[in-house]
């Protein structure tokens, strides 16, 4: 058994800091207001529950604090659910099982006991998908499911758990010279999360995404054990079941992937333009020539600006010198890898496609990491917005090339329109856009105020905005691949995996 290292540390800006640079962007007071603890209740797990649940996973595993819970409710999900009229919900406990036997002892005690399970990754998407009945639920956090299991240089394959989150597998396979080719800089993802909302990784431009470098999926379901391959000749590809499904019907605890073998020279380039539609069409024209870029994102300089930290990567210095200078209002911001020479001719081909003479070198060699996560170490500091009476959330959509620049104009403007409906005052739309071979992905972070007399317990607010986000969507017959997964994977399981509807979904 092999156990990757850990993550390397992030530095974290002080909250006071972070309110002074977002004061740039919001008519906020010279200091934050003392925060009041009105949180909702929570009722956890009924003590003889709790006890029985501790005979299969040691006391030190199993959580039933107010703290806990907390941290792992709809409010506090990077991604929730649709809001409820009740408010934000909370699991009854959370447990973090460090095998499979305790994981399948886990589904046969929640499904005697009328029970839900509700998988967690890194916390990005867990309540995306699933309808909160009454019967409580418990969180599975997997983060000790966390080993490398099985690793063939030569075969240029990998067998993990699915608690191992991606930056700790890369700089395990970095030892062997090797690489997954997989990327999700927006959220501290595990590998199991990826798979079960099948994110598009930011590097598919370059090495693929998912659905071609996962090899096989092994889940436990109430049902039993299944593991799951990709189609082959007579068969149909069995890792539907699980991938992009959400954890609908069980719960991944081992995946095999696909390797390739480690650039030998990585250079991040930038050039600046002063509308998205121009930076847009940038962006498209480098996806076209298919010039073998590893990722491309164009992202806004004030969100750059709102999370630089000295202490930390170059990238982030580059956008604290941007500050109060004549920057363009828009980054195109290229990963190149390969051998020297192969990054030399990527870039002189990036250069004629783009026109632009100006590519700017923001670091190169090995040591270079662009897709460390923008402002995942800086959640804690958004959330901690909502005891200001700040909102911050965040909306995502996958659309295709063709209606990327329409879609994206009337994306902003009716995200700004409802920021200034439903808070009163202007606030901040903050996009940044990564390219895939067939999608350009967004994420879009809003900034603003919320009503004057809005309780932390009131989803109104975000049932508004997202209300808006979904007819945009709808306008422009934009629809989330995991959503139509999802929906295939219903037709073809029905109650076969989870009769019992142990599973939240």
């Amino acid at each position: 058994m092999i156990t990757p290292p850990p993550s390397p540390p992030t530095a974290v800006r002080e909250f006071g800091d972070f309110w002074e640079a977002l004061r740039q962007l919001l008519p906020l007071p010279l200091t934050p207001a003392t925060s009041q603890d009105d949180a909702p209740a929570i009722t956890p797990l009924e003590e003889a529950l709790e006890l029985s649940l501790q005979r299969i996973i040691e006391p030190a595993r199993v959580s039933c604090t107010g703290e806990t819970l907390r941290r792992y409710g709809t409010a506090t999900a990077r991604r929730s659910c649709e809001p409820e009229d009740t408010g934000p919900r909370f699991p009854a406990a959370v447990v973090f099982p460090n095998s499979e036997q305790e994981i399948a002892q886990l589904l046969m005690w929640a499904e005697e006991r009328d029970l839900r399970l509700l998988p967690w990754g890194g916390g990005a998407a867990p309540y995306l998908h699933k309808q909160l009945r009454t019967a409580p639920y418990i969180v599975v956090d997997l983060r000790y499911l966390n080993r490398v299991l099985d690793l063939a240089p030569q075969q240029q394959e990998v067998r993990v758990q699915s608690g191992v989150t991606w930056t700790a597998l890369e700089a395990y396979l970095a030892q062997h010279k090797l690489t997954s080719g997989q990327c999700f800089p927006w959220d501290p993802a595990t590998v199991g999360g990826a798979v079960a909302t099948q994110s598009v990784s930011v590097k598919a431009l370059r090495y693929g995404d998912l659905h071609q470098n996962v090899l096989a999926i092994r889940a436990l379901c109430p049902a039993g054990p299944i593991r799951l391959r990709p189609a082959r000749p007579g068969a149909a590809d069995e890792r539907g079941l699980m991938l992009g499904t959400f954890g609908a019907w069980g719960i991944v605890t081992e995946v095999s992937l696909r390797l390739h073998p480690i650039p030998a020279e990585r250079v991040v380039l930038m050039a600046g333009y002063n509308t998205w539609g121009e930076a847009l069409a940038k962006l498209e024209l480098l996806r076209q020539a298919e010039k073998g870029v590893a990722a491309a994102r164009i992202v806004s300089t004030r969100e750059m600006s709102l999370f630089a930290d000295t202490a930390t990567s170059s990238i982030r210095r580059w956008f604290r010198q941007l500050l109060g200078s004549a920057a363009a209002e828009f980054q195109l911001i290229l990963d190149l890898e390969g051998t020297h020479e192969e990054v030399g001719a990527l870039r002189r081909q990036s250069e004629e496609v783009l026109h632009d003479k100006d590519l700017k070198n923001m670091d190169n060699g090995r040591e270079t990491q662009p897709c460390q996560p923008d402002y995942a170490p800086y959640w804690a500091a958004l959330q901690k917005l909502w005891e200001q009476h700040v909102l911050a959330h965040m909306l995502t959509a996958v659309v295709p090339w063709h209606d990327a620049t329409p879609f994206l104009r009337d994306w902003e403007e009716a995200l700004r329109s409802i920021l200034l409906t439903t808070g009163g005052r202007p606030g901040q739309v903050l996009t940044t856009a990564w390219a895939a071979p067939e999608y350009v992905m967004l994420r879009t972070l809003l900034l603003g105020f919320r009503p004057e007399n809005a309780s932390d317990a009131s989803p109104k607010q975000i049932e508004d905005i997202q209300a808006v986000a979904l007819a945009i969507k709808q306008h422009w017959h934009i629809e989330e691949p995991p959503a139509q997964l999802v929906t295939q994977a219903l037709g073809k399981v029905s109650e076969t995996l989870d009769p019992n509807n142990v599973m939240l979904r």
